[in-house]
């Protein structure tokens, strides 16, 4: 049935009023059980959550988002550009940061946002409305709920997409007990020339280079031109989300990541997922996946940066996401020198706090040891004086490293130490080893002296 024309005008008016605020888009959703809740037991019973249990424990809310608000109605979705304009890396052994985490932390940033959009939802209703707002810590399917509010698809990086916007976007929103209208089309009743698809996506080309799969773009219709009303409302709607999806034949990005973490279509497995193995996991990185990290230090941006639908992304227009040369590339040894005060000073108001000083550490001392080896392998040229005062630099933050309070983090500069091939902290390691009480780290140190005994001048991955 088509919307009382009041309604669209609030909606409309709501969407006026996100859009106001600086979101980049805004579409509406019924509250109702999430498509994706199969897919998405089937993920957690692979083991593709790692440690995150608390993923489990949110399943039963994720489900359905109308738990986490008796009486919802609908969900207002909201997208918000934060690709920030890029960053040359300065001399020196730098680190890399993924781009979300460039600027202030988004949590913070959003969630004022969301708070007000809520004030303005009850402004335009004219009464009390009841919101739930939400970003990404909530369980919420928010990619789907985005997907469904016709903001993008879903795509083979598990990414939301947007045609024009590209998936560098932040996504959050409202549970609200209020009727909206919602922006994919009915599909409960014939529609005498099919559903229509949302906003830009028919005019919008494919990038150059990109061949998608004509019969993914294709709107569901049956021979008649009406969707089929022999099946469920639900496959009505997998269907419709299926018909937005974009990436065609494309696998750039699951060729792309460097541990291989991109499984199948959608389907991620958190435990070789660079950002998970950086930010998520508290314990020691594996050690077949440690000279993978490369150089990131914070997350990973590589299944966006090779997307191409990111190619004409536009850039934020949200100062608090500029960023700056050393948030996005910072010095690994000033890194690993931090302690927990210097930690809290510097990363406070950042995302970055939420792997601890410990974590960041860690990675710090892996990524340093990466760099060492790719210097010496000739893949990172620099002049001769300049490499050795980096190298030098690097073994005074290592060596110092391994007697860092926390454990983690002196098996990780052992490592970094045998990586970067740095024979000179032979004998410091063999001091570190002989006072170490910790069974793993002395597990560490001991293969770490085993490699720098067969292979005294450079790193072995």
């Amino acid at each position: 049935m088509p919307a009382a024309p009041e309604s669209r005008s609030l909606t409309d008016r709501i969407k006026a009023r996100a859009l106001a605020l600086g979101f980049t888009g805004c579409g509406a959703a019924a509250a109702g059980a999430a498509l994706s809740r199969t897919f998405y037991g089937d993920w957690l019973a692979a083991g593709h959550a790692g440690a995150m249990q608390y993923l489990e424990r949110h399943a039963s809310l994720k489900a359905d988002p109308r738990g986490l608000l008796p009486g919802a109605r609908s969900l207002l979705l909201t997208a918000f550009n934060y690709r920030p304009p890029e960053q040359s890396a300065p001399p020196g052994l730098r680190g890399r940061v993924a781009r979300y985490a460039w600027g202030e932390d988004y949590h913070d940033v959003l969630w004022a946002k969301l708070e007000k959009l809520a004030a303005a939802v009850a402004e335009e209703a004219g009464h009390p409305v009841r919101a739930r707002p939400f970003v990404d810590t909530a369980p919420v399917m928010e990619r789907e709920w985005a997907a469904r509010a016709a903001l993008g698809w879903v795509g083979k990086n598990a990414n939301l997409i947007h045609w024009q916007q590209g998936s560098w976007l932040f996504l959050g929103g409202l549970v609200l007990d209020l009727a909206l209208d919602c922006d994919m089309p009915d599909l409960t009743g014939p529609h005498p020339d099919g559903p229509r698809l949302h906003g830009p996506r028919p005019d919008s080309p494919a990038p150059d280079g990109l061949k998608p799969d004509e019969t993914a773009r294709a709107p569901i219709a049956g021979k008649s031109g009406a969707p089929s009303l022999g099946k469920s409302v639900a496959q009505d709607v997998g269907a419709w989300l299926r018909a937005q999806e974009s990436c065609g034949a494309c696998r750039i990005c699951l060729d792309a990541c460097p541990t291989g973490a991109i499984v199948a279509d959608k389907t991620v497995d958190a435990r070789r997922c660079i950002a998970y193995l950086t930010i998520e996991l508290k314990g020691p990185v594996p050690r077949e996946l440690r000279p993978q990290l490369g150089a990131w230090v914070f997350g990973c941006d590589v299944c966006q940066e090779v997307c191409p639908w990111n190619r004409a992304a536009p850039e934020t227009s949200e100062p608090a996401f500029a960023g700056t040369p050393q948030r996005a590339w910072p010095e690994l040894t000033e890194l690993l020198a931090l302690d927990e005060a210097g930690f809290r000073a510097r990363f406070g108001a950042s995302a970055l706090r939420r792997t601890r000083r410990r974590g960041l550490a860690r990675n710090a001392a892996l990524a340093l040891g990466n760099r060492l080896a790719e210097a010496a392998q000739g893949s990172a040229p620099v002049a001769l004086a300049e490499q050795q005062a980096e190298r030098q630099s690097a073994a005074t933050a290592l060596a110092a490293s391994l007697a860092d309070p926390e454990p983690v983090v002196r098996g990780a500069a052992a490592w970094a130490i045998a990586q970067g091939g740095l024979g000179e902290l032979r004998d410091a390691l063999t001091a570190a080893l002989r006072r170490e009480a910790d069974s793993s780290v002395r597990e560490e140190m001991g293969e770490a002296l085993a490699r720098l005994a067969a292979h005294p001048a450079a790193g072995v991955a």
